[in-house]
């Protein structure tokens, strides 16, 4: 497979789509950077009772880190915390070609040949370690 074909119909639609880029008010915030491409990334998650009940981003970035995001945005909201942390850590494995639950994360499997491109897996899993930074401090509160 080469990179071209990672940026797939699916990729691209995410990476425009403008439903989940938001600045979410009154949430739990984290901002990262991926240091070797420049990517940024706001992302915002509310929780209630143990439930993530919106989650969104801001940033710039390349076609992968923002349809990343979007599809990560997408697929935690409305989870239950413990369930959106396994979501993530099935995410991770894929991306560095491990062992992972493919029910749990159905649709993200587009990027499941990410790992061929260690310069492209920090473009997408820098939202989701954004992500599982905001929950595991949730953790600690």
């Amino acid at each position: 497979m080469s990179l071209n074909e990672i940026y797939s119909d699916i990729i691209i639609d995410y990476s425009k789509n403008p439903k989940f880029r938001r600045v979410l008010d009154n949430s739990k915030h984290r901002h990262s950077k991926n240091l070797s491409c420049g990517d940024e990334i706001d992302i915002y998650i509310k929780i209630e009772d143990s439930i993530i009940k919106d989650i969104s981003y801001e940033g710039k970035g390349c076609v992968i880190s923002c349809s990343s995001a979007a599809m990560m945005c997408e697929t935690l909201n409305g989870r239950r915390y413990d369930e959106a942390l396994k979501v993530i850590e099935n995410v991770l494995k894929m991306s560095h070609k491990e062992p992972y639950d493919e029910e749990l994360i159905k649709d993200i499997q587009v990027f499941s040949d990410i790992s061929k491109y260690p310069m492209r897996v920090k473009c997408f899993t820098l939202s989701w370690h954004t992500a599982d930074d905001i929950l595991h401090s949730e953790e600690k509160t």
